[in-house]
């Protein structure tokens, strides 16, 4: 019994291993990040029972520059992905609490129709002073490789917002 229990651990652990190594297969082949930072406020005393809709319109994407520091042909496509997202209060001790859902998505001329990068769902009650927005996996490059581009913010409240709060989210794409 002994013996068979070492020969079942030795496959469970090749096993294992071989399951580490077919997962880590696919590595990313980031050319660069393009960064952003959206500012917008927030409004004290916002009613919980709506979205909350903020548009920030006509922001830099620097990628004619970004294409020329990193020597990329402007024929050549690319594929932009949401990375990272965070907001943040930029002055005031705030916490996020009151935030049941942030969602940020792009659109070129009508925020209606509008496609989401990033969002989170369930914003933890315990959020603290930033919260992290979760990036969806889609090729964004028909609204990012361009030289100026539209963001949408949408919020969920909880509770009423407490104060006026001016926000920060500093988000990047990366494109392959």
């Amino acid at each position: 019994m002994n013996k068979f229990n070492m020969i079942i651990n030795k496959i469970l652990f090749l096993f294992i291993i071989c399951i580490t190594f077919i997962g880590c297969g696919k590595e990313e082949n980031i050319l660069f990040e393009i960064p952003f930072e959206l500012r917008f406020d927030i409004p004290a005393g916002l009613n919980p029972f709506d979205k909350h809709f903020f548009l920030v319109r006509n922001v830099q994407t620097n990628i004619r520059e970004l294409r020329n520091q990193f020597s990329i042909d402007e024929n050549q496509s690319l594929i932009i992905r949401p990375a990272s997202a965070v907001l943040s209060s930029t002055f005031q001790d705030i916490t996020f609490e009151f935030l049941a859902e942030v969602e940020i998505s792009l659109f070129e001329d009508d925020p209606d129709q509008d496609i989401e990068a990033f969002l989170t769902e369930n914003v933890p009650v315990n959020a603290g002073r930033n919260v992290v927005v979760v990036p969806f996996e889609t090729d964004l490059s028909k609204y990012v490789d361009e030289q100026t581009m539209n963001f949408k913010i949408s919020l969920r409240l909880r509770t009423t917002t407490p104060s006026f709060i001016e926000s920060v989210i500093e988000l990047n794409f990366t494109a392959e």
